[in-house]
């Protein structure tokens, strides 16, 4: 084979490889499966039924015509430690007028309810130690919170520790429950507008 042929052999191989879209590029091959996309408004909530750490099954396609917040998180996550507040602070303002919170934890069952007691949660912590559930909607980082509809579309995320989502939050859930807006997360309260998962 000549040069010329040899060159542009590998400059098609080059640009090949270029338009590759490859999510997991940057880590070492074993880890790539970690690369995930997340789920984003507008998309198919992907039903799905998980135990909670009291040992009641929750699935998504029987909420009925609920709103739902799911937050993914890790029992030893720093961000999710300093999101839980707030997201109990949703789930006190809306629960009765109609919004299901539910914490999809993704740590054993003792690890998660010692870290549902310890944050006082009041809110249902579900269990995905094997990762089934978030494998399907593919957050990021943690903690991430996901706004489903009755329909099970998705409306809203929150990716990591955001104060300007997690209001925002608040006024779609009060907006689609026709109740008044509760501020969850004012910028005074000492801690940072954002922090990352």
């Amino acid at each position: 084979m000549s040069r010329a042929k040899k060159r542009t052999k590998k400059r098609k191989k080059r640009r090949k490889r270029k338009k590759r879209k490859d999510v997991g590029a940057g880590l070492p091959r074993p880890y790539q499966y970690l690369a995930m996309t997340t789920r984003s408004v507008g998309q198919a909530a992907p039903a799905f039924s998980l135990s909670g750490i009291d040992g009641n099954i929750f699935a998504l396609k029987q909420n009925g015509a609920r709103l739902t917040l799911a937050v993914f998180f890790k029992t030893t996550c720093p961000t999710c430690m300093l999101a839980f507040p707030y997201i109990e602070k949703i789930h006190q303002a809306y629960n009765d007028a109609g919004l299901d919170v539910w914490g999809i934890s993704q740590d054993d069952r003792t690890r998660s309810a010692e870290f549902a007691r310890d944050y006082k949660n009041t809110f249902p912590i579900l269990l995905d130690d094997n990762w089934r559930v978030s494998k399907q909607y593919d957050p990021e980082f943690v903690p991430t919170l996901f706004l489903i509809d009755s329909a099970g579309q998705i409306i809203d995320r929150v990716i990591s520790f955001d104060k300007a989502g997690l209001n925002r939050v608040s006024q779609t859930v009060a907006a689609r429950l026709n109740v008044p807006a509760a501020e969850i997360a004012p910028d005074g309260d000492g801690n940072p507008l954002f922090r990352p998962g």
